[in-house]
This record gives structure tokens, sequence and C-alpha cells, in this order.
């Protein structure tokens, strides 16, 4: 592959000024080019063509002492006066003509661009003309009766069509070139760090920070990689311990259990089914430990759901709990519509809200909501619990935390919430802690 050569981003802008000044150069040149071709082929006159006929008119008038039919009036104009000072005959008309006599009226006063010329009758003529660039042409020197005016002009919009056609070249090359930066940073934010950045541009300072961001995805994908082993390992750990732990431990429960079927006496009793139940805890508090592992390092993919069908699972998951608490539950959906969502993460955040909501419970009822809300969808867990204290809103949803007196003495592990509040992260929502207002 050719090794592309890049320049600076001064030098760059320094070119293309350059590019635009000399272009600009050029285009004035040509112009000049073209006016002296149209004034050699005939085309049009030079700016002092007015001047030079009336001055050959005015040596024959001064000559001859009297007037004359055959003035050259197409780049020039005249006036015959009466000794009177009547206008007699004349090349203008209308307002031009009350222009001019306003203008040159004094006949003793020295004009740059007209002249007296008295004949030995006493009557006399006036002779104007315009340092102006003409068409020879008589019917384009009517449209167009300043060359000049409309030369500039046509200069100017190729000019302007020039300006747009190379500012809108040069806004696409550097678009081009933002538009790999754009690429690369979308490329990390979409963890996509598996293909390399290109960074062959012709610019330094854009290919440095393409370098840069190409650093920067090799650096998060080992850190990624490194963190996934990690997890990884730590999950492998986890899941030894727990297996290495549950052996004895399941000894102990079984055989606590078979002394729970023997005859001893009461305090005997109270210590063997004191040992039963801390094993129990300890299995409950290991299985936790290994799902909380698990979640870690398990991204479920996002799919299409119903809330309907999200509704009518959650119902039937919690009823049977509800039931044996003897309370009631309801589950409302607002509004019919579908969301995108790990199904197996959400119900399993829902069923653990909806869990704790019944547990705390004793007497009255279970409402769980869904609404949408300004594009969100909440899910509302309302119960007639004690309510969360004021340690238990700050740190609730912090992994292990435990407070046995926030809501109940029912133990508590502090993973629950931890897990749903990491649920609604993967899902770019939140998890909120309130207590309702009592009447």
């Amino acid at each position: 592959m050719a090794k592309v050569k890049t320049v600076s981003l001064t030098r760059y802008v320094t070119r293309i000024l350059l590019l635009a000044f000399s272009s600009v150069i050029a285009i004035l040149i040509l112009a000049l080019i073209l006016f002296q071709i149209l004034i050699s082929t005939g085309k049009i006159v030079p700016a002092n063509a007015g001047e030079k006929a009336a001055r050959k008119d005015l040596a024959h008038l001064e000559e001859s002492k009297v007037s004359s039919s055959k003035l050259n009036s197409k780049f020039s104009h005249y006036i015959y006066f009466t000794e009177a000072g009547k206008v007699q005959e004349t090349s203008l008309s209308g307002t031009e003509l009350k222009r001019t006599l306003q203008q040159y009226k004094n006949r003793n006063e020295e004009y740059p661009t007209g002249a007296y010329v008295t004949f030995s009758d006493g009557s006399y003529a006036f002779l104007t003309w315009q340092y102006k660039a003409q068409f020879t042409n008589k019917t384009l020197r009517t449209l167009f009766p300043n060359f000049e005016i409309l030369f500039l002009i046509g200069i100017a919009l190729i000019l302007i069509s020039y300006f747009i056609w190379f500012t809108k070249k040069t806004s696409n090359y550097l678009q081009a070139k933002l538009a790999l930066v754009e690429q690369a940073s979308l490329q990390i934010a979409q963890e996509n760090l598996d293909s390399k950045i290109d960074d062959s541009t012709d610019i330094l300072e854009f290919n440095r920070v393409l370098q840069s961001m190409e650093g920067m995805r090799v650096a998060l994908k080992e850190s990624l990689v490194q963190q996934w082993e990690t997890q990884e390992q730590r999950k492998q750990e986890i899941a030894a311990l727990t297996h290495d732990i549950n052996t004895p431990l399941t000894v102990i429960n079984g055989n606590a259990e078979l002394l729970l079927e023997e005859s001893l006496d009461s305090e005997q009793q109270q210590l063997v089914q004191h040992i039963y139940e801390s094993g129990i805890k300890t299995k409950q508090y290991i299985d936790l430990l290994q799902q909380v592992s698990n979640f870690d390092v398990v991204h479920e993919e996002k799919e299409q759901i119903s809330l309907e069908d999200v509704k009518e699972e959650l119902a039937q998951v919690l009823s049977q709990l509800a039931r044996q608490k003897e309370i009631a539950l309801e589950v409302q959906l607002e509004t019919m519509t579908t969301i995108v969502a790990a199904p197996t993460m959400l119900m399993r955040a829902l069923v653990n809200l909806g869990e704790n909501a019944i547990r705390y419970t004793e007497v009255g009822k279970v409402m769980i909501r869904m609404e949408k809300q300004h594009q969100k969808i909440f899910f509302v867990f309302e119960d007639n619990g004690p309510g969360f204290s004021s340690e238990a809103l700050v740190h609730g949803k912090e992994m292990f935390w435990q407070q046995d007196q926030s809501r109940s003495g029912t133990s508590n592990y502090g993973i629950g919430l931890s897990i749903v509040e990491r649920v609604a992260k993967y899902h770019k929502g939140e998890l909120r802690l309130e207590n309702t207002q009592k009447d």
C-alpha cells in the first residue's frame, strides 16, 4: 500500500488561501484578456472612442464654420443652437437633453466631457461624450449602454460562483476527514473494538487525532478483555468456593435434620434447630453470592417484548406469594405497547421488587403500575409496608447493605435491590426508592 503524503493543517490552510488568491488573479487576468480581444475584434470600442469621434467632428466644424448633418453621433452626442440659444437640432432627447443643457450651460467654460463651437452666422453647437467602453452593435448598445458595468457584474458573478464552488469543495474535503474522526468515535462508542481505526489522511493533525483514538481503542479493548478475564476468573473462583462450601454444609444440614428427628431434650432441640436454620441461611447466602457473580458477566440480548405479556407473567408469578400472605395483588397496565428490553433480566428485576413489596406488607394490598410518561416506561411498586428509613433511601441500592430494622425484622442480604439497579442501568434507566405520603 502506497504511503500517503501528509501536510500540517497550517500548511494546508496556507495552500488553500494561496490557491484561492491565485485563482482570483487568474480570473482577473483572463477577464482583461477577454476585454482586449473584444476591443481588437471590434465588438466593443475603448472608453475614449466617444471623445475621439467628438474631437474629430469639432475640428471639422471649426474649420468649416458652418453646421453639418454628417456628424458621427454613434459614440458621442451633439446639440445645434440658434444665435438666440434655442435648440435647433440634437441627437439627445427627453431627460437626457435637459440634464445636458443644465450641466453644460456656460459656453465660456471648458468641460472634460464636452466642448462648444461657434459658427460664422452666430449659431453654435455643443458636442458631448462619455469615457466608457461600449458595444459597437446598436441593439446591444441600447440594451447595455454601459459595457463596463456589465463586464464588472459578469466578473463579480464569476468570482462569486468560483468562491461558492471552491468553498463547497474545501468543505467537502474537510468533512470527509472529520467523518473519519466521527466514525472512529462511533466505533468506540459502540464498543466495536476489533476493527483497526484508519488514520491514513493527508493532514497531520487529523492523523494524530485518529492515532490517539486508535491507541484509545487498543487500550480500551485490552482493559475490557482483562476485565472480562478477571470477572470470569472470579466467577470460577466463586463457583469453586461455593461448591467446596456446599459439600460440608450439606453434610451439616443433613446431620442436623437427622438429629431433629431424634428424641432430644429441650435445650438440645434448640441448639440443633439453630444449627439447621443457620445452615439453611448460609446456603441461601451462598446461592445469592453466586447469583450476583453470574449477573456481572452475563449480558442478555435485548428484543421487542409486549408489556401485556410482562403484566400477565408478573401477576402469575407473584399471585401465589400474595395469596399465602392473604394480601391483595393488583397489576395495572395503562397503555398497550411494546418495549425493547432483555426479557429474562427485566422479569427477574420486576419479580424481585414484587417479592420485596409482598414480603414487607402484612395487611392491605400491593399495587404494581406500568405507565408511559414522556416517552419513558415506569414500573411503579406500591405497598402498605412500614416504608424505607432515611438511611435505606440513601444506601438501599448498595451491594450487601443491610439494616435489620429499616422496614421489618425480616432477614435481608442487601443484594436484591442492587441487582434491580444494575438491570435498570442496563436498560438506560434507574431505580428510585420513595415513601408515599400518608394522610
